[in-house]
């Protein structure tokens, strides 16, 4: 399922790739609906002229927290606890295993010295690891997608 966000919701298409979902974002000038085509998608929008058409939700808030609770029941199937943080928040491309070597020129020194497992976006080369962020970033998930403590 690929969920797209239109140009008010940029926030919420991030949150949602956390979650590991394809989230692409509708910039300026593009029109989600088109983009969407005939595939397997629901488009979150705060356009109220897509109201009505299907696959499209409308989004009533402006905070992305609240916003991930509008739709949460839309998501909530395709969320998998295996995928989360498995894709660049920024392209939305799948992230790849580097080796230490690999992102040594990519990240800051004590990066390197301080961690052993990295993902890369093979799209816009960001480098990704697990610090201290991590644990609270999946505490947050599983709390809003009311996951409690399964595996």
């Amino acid at each position: 399922m690929i969920f797209i966000c239109d140009v008010m919701l940029g926030k919420l298409a991030r949150y949602l790739r956390m979650l590991g979902l394809d989230a692409p974002y509708i910039r300026q000038g593009e029109d989600a609906v088109q983009v969407a085509g005939s595939g397997e998608s629901t488009i979150f929008t705060k356009k109220t002229s897509h109201t009505g058409r299907p696959g499209v939700v409308l989004i009533h808030s402006n905070d992305p927290h609240e916003q991930i609770m509008e739709i949460r029941d839309h998501i909530q199937p395709y969320v998998n606890i295996r995928e989360l943080m498995t894709r660049c928040i920024e392209c939305n491309v799948c992230l790849v295993t580097a080796t230490k070597d690999e992102i040594e020129p990519l990240v800051p020194e004590y990066i390197y010295h301080h961690h052993d497992a990295f993902k890369v976006c093979p799209s816009c080369r960001r480098v990704y690891w697990e610090g201290s962020h991590a644990d609270e970033m999946k505490m947050w998930i599983k709390e809003v997608m009311g996951m409690g403590n399964k595996p």
